[in-house]
């Protein structure tokens, strides 16, 4: 029966079968990625990534700043700050700092954004609020979003379900522990579907949907799970951090209250860490969209590591 299938037509099956995504090798590519490129990472992301911390320390200050001057009806506890407003100003710094990734790496164009100053070295300073980062942005915007609702879902949930282990507090720990993973796991599964269209609307200014279905078409569940281990290592990896920045602030100041120079002082200490995460999300999303869409360009993710 082999016979009678035409060659090309077994061909075309055999790249789609060979058109998947393996978790733990892309979870692997990308921290090798950032490590063996940390360089050129550092410098196609560390601006957006600034303004993106300057920007949370603004609204740290309107939030918790006496006297507070952020409106009440623009708080919302389940972001960081807790304002409706994190998410608005954050989306269009990330996506501009993903468009510098997924240009280097995807379309081998590694000078996007780059911004001519006089007595500045070329490439050290990258900005660009295109129609193509603007659009990304939106799309990030409702994605995060989502988050936030999710984890107030999650907090009614906990609610809900506190009187159920009245008197086993012990157990309803281990539920409040555990049960994080439920808006880790909704999320992760939300930017299965939205993350590839921003990435693709970053590298293209457009809504191929269509493009992005025929790339993604059998790896929803796969990229899912990348992004769970994702969502799940970045949260161990503050509680983690948490405490030792904690100390380190409370060592330089120690405020009975919020300050603007201990607000500073902790993004300063926290900045690397922030950057690493958002640069690990869009390699992870640019290795996703290259390995998918382009097979013949994955002997070297960054030009310069091209061969000749």
């Amino acid at each position: 029966m082999a016979d009678c299938v035409p060659g090309d037509a077994l061909n075309r099956a055999r790249r789609v079968r060979s058109k998947r995504l393996r978790v733990f090798s892309t979870v692997v590519a990308t921290l090798d990625t950032c490590v063996r490129n940390a360089g050129q990472l550092f410098m196609l992301a560390w601006f957006p990534c600034a303004l993106e911390s300057a920007c949370r320390i603004g609204l740290e200050w309107l939030t918790y700043g006496q006297p507070p001057r952020m409106p009440e009806w623009l708080l919302f506890e389940h972001f960081f700050p807790p304002t409706w407003l994190t998410p608005l100003v954050n989306a269009p710094l990330v996506a501009m700092a993903w468009a510098f990734v997924l240009s280097s790496i995807c379309d081998r164009n590694p000078d996007r954004g780059t911004v001519t100053v006089a007595g500045i070295r070329r490439s050290w300073i990258r900005f660009e609020l295109s129609p193509a980062v603007l659009l990304g942005a939106s799309i990030f915007l409702a994605t995060h979003l989502v988050d936030g609702l999710l984890r107030l879902l999650h907090f009614k949930l906990l609610l809900a379900t506190y009187p159920l282990f009245e008197g086993r507090d012990a157990v309803f720990d281990a539920w409040t522990r555990w049960s994080v993973a439920l808006p880790i796991l909704a999320v992760s599964a939300v930017a299965a579907w939205t993350y590839p269209i921003a990435a693709q609307a970053l590298r293209t200014g457009a809504l191929d949907r269509a493009r992005v279905r025929s790339l993604m078409r059998g790896n929803r569940l796969r990229l899912t799970a990348i992004f769970l281990l994702l969502n799940l290592a970045s949260y161990q990896f503050y509680a983690l951090i948490r405490p030792a920045t904690e100390w380190i602030v409370q060592s330089l100041v120690d405020p009975l209250s919020w300050t603007l120079r201990e607000a500073i002082i902790r993004h300063v200490i926290q900045f690397p860490f922030d950057m690493f995460w958002v640069v690990a999300w869009a390699v992870t999303m640019a290795i996703v969209m290259d390995t998918l869409g382009s097979p013949a360009n994955r002997s070297g993710l960054f030009p310069e590591n091209e061969s000749s």
